[in-house]
């Protein structure tokens, strides 16, 4: 039988920033429409139809991983993977809720278009 993981299995062990960083990014993209949280083994998915972000939450920080249709050229991308011709997935190191911009949401609104 599979064990089921909650949502606030992942926060155990962490600072409390991060569950204050993943409450604001988690209203913010709710901004954008119907958002499911999905939790996995190591990692929180974020649906629209499909998936369009990933959250991995640290000890004290969130890494963010999430597709678009198009490259971006930011100093905030920590790793860019192209997947396929049309498909970029990104990650982004959030340290605090500040992060969570117009820029960001923007990049997380494409995310969860290309999602729908």
């Amino acid at each position: 039988m599979a064990i089921q993981i909650s949502i606030n299995d992942h926060f155990e062990g962490k600072d409390e920033r991060v569950r204050v960083i993943y409450e604001r990014l988690l209203g913010s993209v709710r901004e954008f429409g119907h958002v499911h949280e999905a939790p996995k083994k190591g990692s929180i998915h974020l649906d629209h139809k499909s998936g369009f972000a990933g959250v991995y939450l640290r000890k004290n920080y969130i890494l963010l991983h999430f597709r678009t249709d198009y490259p971006i050229d930011s100093s905030r991308i920590q790793k860019q993977q192209q997947l396929s011709a049309r498909r970029f997935k990104h990650t982004v190191r959030l340290d605090s809720g500040k992060q969570i911009d117009q820029e960001l949401l923007s990049w997380l609104k494409d995310a969860y278009l290309l999602a729908g």
